[in-house]
C-alpha cells in the first residue's frame, strides 16, 4: 500500500508541475519532424525519437522532479516518513513508465516495429534504466545547471552509439548487446531474434545501475537528516 501511494504522489507531483503537457508538447514536435522523411529513413528516425523519449526527457524529467523535491523540501518529508529508499526509487521509475509507454506507442504509429509486445518491452526497461541514471545524478546535484552538466556523459554514452547501431553499424554482431541502448533498441524494433540476450543486458544493466542509484538515494537521506 505504502509502495502504491508513493508512485500514486510521484504521478500527481508530475501532473501538478506540467510534466505530462511538456510531452504532448514532445509529441506535435516529432510529428511535425515524421513529416518530413519517407521509407526506411523515416523508421530510423521514429525509431531513434522512441529510444530518446526515455532516456533525453526521462533523464531531463527525472531530474527536474527531485530537485523540485529539494526545493520545496519535500525530500525532508519523505526522510522522516517510512519510505524506505527502495520504495522511494522504484515510486519514481514506475510513475514514468505509463507515460514512456504511451508516448512510445503513439510515435511507433508512424514507424514500424516486428513485436509490439518486445516494443514495449524496450521500452519499459529503456525507461528504468535511464530513470535509475536521472536519480543518480539528480541525488547528487542541487541546481539545475549541475544537473544538466552531470547528465551530459550519460547523454553521450547512451546516444552516440545507439544512433550509430541504429544507421546500420554493427547491427547484426551481438557483442554490441551488452551497450544496453543497442539491446533497448533491438527489442523496439521487435527483432524476436536478438530478444532474449537483448533482455538479459536490459535486465543486467537495470539491476546493476539500481544498486549504485540506492546507495546515492541512502546517501541524499543521510544528508538531509543531518
Amino acid at each position: 500500500m505504502r509502495q502504491a501511494n508513493v508512485i500514486k504522489g510521484d504521478i500527481f507531483f508530475q501532473w501538478k508541475y506540467g510534466f505530462y503537457l511538456l510531452y504532448i508538447l514532445c509529441i506535435l514536435v516529432y510529428m511535425i519532424i515524421f513529416s518530413f522523411f519517407e521509407g526506411n529513413l523515416k523508421n530510423i528516425i521514429v525509431a531513434c525519437c522512441v529510444y530518446s523519449d526515455p532516456a533525453a526527457m526521462g533523464m531531463f524529467f527525472m531530474g527536474a522532479l527531485i530537485l523540485l523535491e529539494k526545493s520545496q523540501h519535500v525530500t525532508s518529508s519523505i526522510v522522516i516518513s517510512p519510505v524506505t529508499p527502495t520504495q522511494y526509487i522504484v515510486g519514481k521509475v514506475l510513475s514514468f513508465a505509463p507515460i514512456s509507454e504511451i508516448v512510445g506507442l503513439i510515435l511507433i504509429i508512424f514507424g514500424h516495429t516486428a513485436n509490439v509486445l518486445l516494443f514495449m518491452v524496450g521500452i519499459l526497461l529503456g525507461s528504468a534504466i535511464f530513470s535509475l541514471c536521472g536519480i543518480i545524478v539528480g541525488t547528487m546535484v542541487s541546481n539545475l545547471n549541475q544537473y544538466i552538466l552531470g547528465t551530459v556523459p550519460f547523454e553521450l554514452v547512451g546516444f552516440a552509439p545507439v544512433i550509430a547501431y541504429r544507421a546500420g553499424v554493427f547491427w547484426d554482431n551481438p557483442l554490441m548487446l551488452i551497450h544496453p541502448g543497442c539491446a533497448a533498441m533491438q527489442l523496439l524494433e521487435g527483432n524476436a531474434n536478438m530478444a532474449f540476450l537483448s533482455i538479459i543486458s536490459l535486465v543486467i544493466w537495470t539491476y546493476v545501475i539500481y544498486r549504485i542509484a540506492d546507495k546515492c538515494v541512502k546517501k541524499m537521506y543521510q544528508q538531509v537528516g543531518e
